[in-house]
């Protein structure tokens, strides 16, 4: 029988054991040791923990949790004040709740905003989306994105909208705007011609302005049947951001679902169509191919000289038509909504609005009238409405985060894996970073060193921060630059409450009442 070298006492004598006999005491061994070692790791985990406790709440309900309440409140910014308040009144400024079966750490402001966004840089956090929202906009969406997939990607998508792309857009977008105003708002004006007034719902138009012009600029799409069904394919998609995520017929999220796949169908038609373009044009002779977004991201190369997946194009063109869409839109229409509200606010706009055209018509030409970066920049008082409105009726509320390590935070042990969400509802409404907070009051913004760092947040802030946020701000100027020279206006029913559906809106889409004027 085969033997080694171990020796045990016995009687005083040592004698040697077979092999046979050896390998079960170390596998044994092995296996205590391994067992000791994994105790003594967790002793020291529930020695820290203890420590630090997590954020102080409730669970609630198994997997559901909090979350029928979350997304209830959700509804509105009243309903929302009033959860969180509850909320803080329980358990303090810093909570958790359960959120479709997760741990979800609702950070406070300002302090709990900056911890996110420095710790996201710091890569011990990651992007996170509830799961509906994660699968309606695709995993190669730039939003799903993280690390240095999500750094190269942003780079690319900036080249279409950091503030010198934003500069070659401002003709084309203000040329949109004026054909806007003459096929959507003046037919409506030449109906209603017998009492001079019209009604229009707000919220409808803005949509399909802003649409119109992401559809321009993105695919090179112009108003017609195509961009229609798209505008309600896009409508049902979006939806799908608050609803459950039950993938059966009858429910937001399966409709959601249906139209997404119809927007990637169009959308690979339209990849198919301009890969074949470029493919018959050469270099010297005249491009049949478009130059919007589309062609470059079919023709852009990444660090590794790779193109672009049709996937990772389609995923981000959904992206880019969402984020200069539906946010636009939603925040024209609220603008327009507290302009009919606050009536000083209208004649304020109105005094440096004819101050612009007062200037550009001393020179003496129709092609002055045309807008540029230098009357936009003037534009001081129509730029503190579109923030207050911002501030009141942000079209986004926030933005989720995961923790890649465990993570200590003003007292507490926020363990990896954990969701946190900075929410920008919590100081926008809070009278100590905006007194009186329920008022609109754009002159709040007249100094913007007085408005504390991590209080206001409509583009989000940090590494994430809204690469289209000169986009809309250009848009937003020059669409409220022709609105307020022909129109004025009041709402049909000021009683009607702002919901969000998934954004802020009036139930009746802010019908207005419009008269026509001349500036």
């Amino acid at each position: 029988m085969a033997s080694i070298v171990t020796y045990t006492m016995a009687g005083g004598t040592w004698n040697r054991l077979p092999l046979s006999y050896t390998t079960p005491i170390i596998v044994s061994v092995s296996i205590l040791v391994t067992i000791g070692v994994w105790f003594i790791g967790s002793y020291i985990q529930t020695r820290r923990q203890i420590r630090l406790p997590v954020p102080p709440g409730s669970y609630g309900l198994p997997w559901i949790g909090d979350t029928m309440n979350f997304m209830a409140s959700s509804m509105s910014a009243v309903g929302y004040q009033k959860w969180i308040e509850s909320k803080r009144r329980k358990y303090g400024a810093l909570f958790k709740i359960r959120f479709l079966g997760n741990p979800l750490v609702l950070m406070e402001a300002p302090a709990g905003n900056k911890f996110l966004f420095q710790k996201e840089g710091k890569k011990q956090i990651d992007i996170y989306w509830p799961p509906q929202v994660a699968r309606l906009f695709g995993r190669k969406a730039i939003l799903n994105l993280g690390g240095e997939e999500h750094r190269v990607a942003r780079r690319y998508v900036a080249r279409f909208l950091d503030y010198t792309a934003v500069s070659r857009y401002v003709e084309t977008v203000e040329r949109r705007t004026v054909q806007h105003f003459a096929d959507h708002w003046e037919k409506e004006e030449i109906r209603g011609s017998e009492s001079d007034t019209f009604v229009i719902a707000a919220l409808d138009k803005t949509k399909l302005f802003t649409f119109s012009v992401m559809c321009s600029l993105v695919i090179s799409m112009d108003e017609g049947p195509e961009m229609e069904v798209l505008l309600g394919k896009f409508n049902t998609w979006a939806r799908g951001f608050i609803s459950l995520p039950i993938n059966l017929p009858g429910f937001s999220f399966y409709n959601a679902l249906k139209a997404r796949s119809y927007i990637l169908d169009l959308f690979s038609t339209h990849i198919a169509q301009r890969t074949a373009q470029l493919a018959k044009d050469r270099p010297g002779a005249s491009k049949t191919a478009a130059p919007d977004i589309l062609t470059s991201l079919l023709t852009v190369a990444d660090e590794n000289g790779e193109l672009f997946s049709e996937t990772k194009i389609k995923d981000n063109l959904l992206t880019l038509l969402f984020g200069g869409f539906d946010t636009s839109s939603t925040a024209l229409t609220m603008i327009i909504y507290y302009i009919a509200k606050y009536p000083r606010v209208y004649d304020q706009l109105l005094q440096e609005h004819r101050s612009i055209l007062e200037q550009k018509r001393r020179k003496g030409d129709d092609e002055a009238l045309i807008m540029t970066r230098e009357d936009l920049s003037s534009m001081k008082y129509t730029w503190r409405v579109i923030q207050e409105a911002l501030r009141l009726q942000p079209p986004l509320t926030g933005g989720w985060r995961r923790a890649t390590t465990d993570l200590e935070y003003n007292g507490y042990s926020i363990p990896k894996g954990w969701t946190m969400m900075w929410n920008n509802m919590n100081s926008h409404f809070d009278p100590k970073f905006f007194h009186d907070p329920t008022t609109f009051n754009p002159s709040r913004f007249e100094e913007p060193s007085t408005i504390t760092p991590f209080t206001f947040l409509p583009f989000g802030a940090g590494t994430r921060f809204c690469p289209g946020n000169e986009f809309a701000k250009m848009e937003m100027l020059i669409f409220i630059h022709h609105l307020i020279k022909r129109y004025q206006w009041t709402l049909v029913d000021p009683d009607d409450p702002v919901i969000r559906d998934p954004m802020p809106m009036q139930r009746n889409r802010t019908l207005i009442k419009v008269t026509r004027r001349i500036l």
